[in-house]
């Protein structure tokens, strides 16, 4: 029920250098925006960032590159649709996406997500138990999983060869329009989350995983 700023800042295309995002503004994720080159990228507590509906608004952290969201109990990041309250509905964006070097069990180790993502920079896996995708703390993902075709829909967070030193806690996953939260491989921690109204799984596994979830 509430009604998000209007975004201010476009993020579109490639980020190859540490950026940040500050709270003052409200983010509109137009495309697939991918962070690459080993960049970090910072986002403030109680930060807004809206995916857009028309060209499915996407954010996609790739292998070796960092997203450190961390917000507080009071004061969340959110990641919403850029509808107005009585028109969001599920699959009106993207979702996140985190491509770690942690092993999968593909042949050769490595694979990449077909979520019509550019193929050189959707891969993930690899041989590093501990690979680091940064953290996502106190964060909201509202309205995400668009549906690209009948037999495939992006998930709310996708966790694609995601190590042990990335750090979730506290997520709230609401209304996706597929899974809310899908591990892909990886050697992944989880803590504390909840999946609200997902029209498909709450918790999805796949690819070897090893994942363990504390209080979800």
């Amino acid at each position: 029920t509430t009604e998000y700023r209007d975004a201010t800042i476009l993020l579109t295309g490639t980020i190859s250098q540490d950026q940040k995002l500050d709270k003052k503004n409200t983010y509109l994720l137009v495309g697939v925006v991918y962070l690459t080159n080993n960049a970090v990228l910072t986002i403030e507590p109680g930060t807004i960032i809206k995916g857009d509906l028309e060209s499915c608004g996407t954010l996609v952290i790739t292998k070796g590159s960092k997203i450190m969201a961390e917000g507080e109990e009071t004061n969340p990041i959110i990641f919403t649709s850029n509808k107005g309250i009585a028109e969001r509905k599920p699959g009106d964006w993207g979702g996140i996406i985190l491509l770690g070097e942690a092993p999968i069990n593909k042949m050769g180790g490595v694979n990449f997500l077909d979520f019509n993502l550019d193929s050189m920079m959707s891969q993930y896996g690899g041989q590093n138990l501990e690979s680091n995708s940064g953290i996502l703390k106190y964060v909201r993902i509202e309205y995400a999983g668009r549906k690209l075709n009948a037999l495939k829909e992006l998930n709310g967070l996708s966790l694609a060869g995601v190590g042990s030193q990335t750090k979730i806690s506290f997520i709230q996953i609401s209304y996706s329009n597929d899974d809310s939260f899908e591990c892909y491989g990886g050697e992944v921690n989880l803590n504390n989350l909840i999946s609200f109204r997902a029209t498909d799984d709450d918790f999805d596994f796949t690819q070897g995983v090893q994942c363990n979830i504390n209080n979800s």
